[in-house]
């Protein structure tokens, strides 16, 4: 099927969707403090998250913890 002609309404609300958008990648989330807030607070999350599950499977291969009974 043939890609439908745009018309003289769909340019416009183009242009003005590329008019708002402002910059993208990483200028845009510098200048953005909203966005480079939330991407810092998911990144240390995911950071932590990771420290996290280190840590644990460090403890689980412990032979003081094997050893130990479970009440």
């Amino acid at each position: 099927m043939a890609p439908a002609a745009s018309s003289q309404f769909d340019e416009a609300a183009l242009q003005r969707r590329m008019s708002m958008m402002g910059s993208s990648g990483w200028t845009g989330l510098v200048r953005n403090l909203r966005v480079f807030g939330i991407a810092s607070f998911a990144c240390i999350g995911g950071l932590l998250y990771g420290y996290n599950q280190g840590v644990f499977s460090g403890l689980l291969t412990m032979t003081s913890f094997g050893n130990r009974e479970h009440t």
